[in-house]
């Protein structure tokens, strides 16, 4: 379980985002087009700037190859 800090959840997770992204060398380039979504979308969800729908997540969990639980998981 993830312990609050203080960060908003969507933060959380685009830092979660972020991290994968990262760990499978991807840029954020490479994930968008694999999630067929814009990369300005991308970027503003690994920056906590925006709420990512569930449609959403689901796109970025299926471009890593993880479950959309990891994504809200402390890696």
């Amino acid at each position: 379980m993830y312990n609050y800090d203080g960060d908003m959840p969507q933060k959380i997770v685009g830092k979660q985002i972020r991290l994968l992204r990262k760990r499978f060398k991807m840029t954020q380039s490479v994930l968008a087009s694999k999630a067929n979504m814009e990369e300005s979308a991308l970027q503003r969800i690994e920056a906590g700037r925006t709420n990512p729908t569930i449609k959403t997540m689901f796109k970025i969990s299926n471009a890593l190859n993880v479950e959309l639980k990891v994504l809200f998981e402390t890696l």
